[in-house]
């Protein structure tokens, strides 16, 4: 058992490392920390206005926001929480036009989050329009209610008298009671990585990026709040200023642990531990072709969890240059739901055309030889290739000397000075 999880656990892990670096998160979470300034206070204005105007919920804003600085933010969080105060109350102050302008900015915090998640995901078309609108204004909305709404759950609960003394007496004893802010980072996490990519993520994978993700933010929330405690030298530099730059780089690096997170998801959907072989890519490229084709006889569309599920391991990392090539061909299109299905009817798409346009060549003898145990369709297509690759050979039997001589060159000339 140990063995088998290491074997399927390391290569994962060199995976997840090898995209998190390859895909430049560390670059993307300075541009997400760079953002999240600006949008910190519109974001709280948001939330905290959207609260108070239901009066049932008014009361709730303040807990919120103690527990968010308690739970999610190491021991300098106070006197960063006391400063966003400041600001988030004077926000709320502005007239209409300036209510929007903080709406925007909120708004431009979620649409660079996307950018960043569809990036690791190679999602290149991203949510326009109306769609792209209603999620945006969904979070934004739907996102402090139900928070607050939990909040007021559990003050409701909190305030009866036999529940406030079981929970007085068994709090020590019951570890589950402190376990709600890691449960609450968990779903937040799950939430952002199932719903923010412009792709079907899987559920399963969502959940378990999320629960790593967590167990990462926990791990660096302890270390960090570590390091602050020990090494204040940075207080005697900054002085009254010492907990903003703390800040930032707790900012950048909650960022990082959220884009590795994503990586963790796309790594557990994506990845596959079979040996089987890495084809031709025409020939791995005319596979999802033939996906696509029996989900068409259904009525279906094809996410790209399952492209990905048909490809081996080594092709996986194909199947969005696969997709892009496809779409750029006009042979599939994206749906709403962010699947894709064929464009075009598969009958009236000569092999000859279709090759002509990728940027590979074609599959030779030994390639055809090199193929998953399901590879059917291939049997009609072999022959033919057998016999382009056997007439190519043999038309081109021509040494280089010949052609260029038959060019105008002749042979052993030298290079006059």
């Amino acid at each position: 058992m140990p063995l088998s999880f290491a074997r399927h656990t390391l290569p994962l892990a060199r995976l997840v490392i090898r995209r998190f670096l390859a895909d430049n998160c560390r670059q993307a979470a300075m541009v997400l920390t760079y953002t999240t300034l600006f949008a910190v206070v519109p974001v709280m204005t948001v939330v905290f206005s959207i609260l108070s105007a239901i009066p049932s919920l008014q009361h709730v804003s303040g807990d919120i926001q103690n527990f968010v600085f308690q739970n999610f933010i190491p021991s300098t969080g106070a006197a960063v929480q006391e400063r966003l105060q400041d600001f988030s109350q004077q926000a709320r102050g502005l007239t209409t036009i300036g209510i929007a302008i903080l709406f925007v900015t909120a708004l431009m915090l979620l649409v660079t989050i996307e950018k960043a998640f569809n990036q690791i995901w190679k999602v290149h078309h991203e949510r326009k329009g109306v769609v792209s609108f209603l999620r945006y204004w969904a979070v934004l909305s739907l996102g402090p209610l139900l928070l607050g709404a939990g909040f007021a759950i559990s003050s409701y609960l909190a305030s009866i008298h036999l529940f406030s003394t079981a929970a007085s007496a068994f709090s020590g004893a019951v570890p589950g009671l402190q376990l709600i802010p890691f449960v609450s980072t968990t779903l937040a996490f799950t939430l952002l990585y199932v719903a923010v990519p412009n792709c079907k993520v899987p559920l399963k994978a969502g959940f378990l990026g999320g629960l790593l993700a967590a167990l990462l933010f926990e791990l660096a929330k302890k270390g960090f709040g570590l390091f602050v405690s020990q090494f204040s030298s940075y207080t005697l530099v900054y002085g009254a200023f010492a907990a903003f730059p703390v800040f930032l780089i707790w900012i950048y690096l909650s960022w990082m642990i959220i884009l590795l997170g994503v990586e963790i998801t796309r790594a557990i959907a994506v990845y596959r531990h079979t040996s089987m072989a890495q084809r031709h890519p025409v020939l791995a490229m005319l596979d999802i072709l033939q996906l696509f084709w029996r989900k068409q006889q259904g009525g279906g569309a094809v996410s790209d969890v399952e492209a990905m599920s048909i490809l081996g391991k080594k092709e996986v990392e194909n199947w969005f240059q696969f997709a892009d090539i496809l779409q750029r061909e006009r042979i599939i299109c994206r749906t709403d739901a962010g699947g894709y299905v064929l464009a075009r009817n598969l009958e009236q798409i000569q092999f000859s055309d279709f090759y002509r346009n990728l940027p590979w060549p074609l599959p030779s003898a030994a390639d055809l030889e090199n193929l998953h145990d399901d590879d059917h369709w291939v049997a009609a297509l072999k022959p033919a290739l057998l016999r382009v690759n056997a007439t190519i050979d043999t038309e081109l039997s021509i040494s280089l000397a010949s052609i260029l001589r038959e060019d105008g060159t002749e042979s052993g000339n030298e290079v006059s000075a």
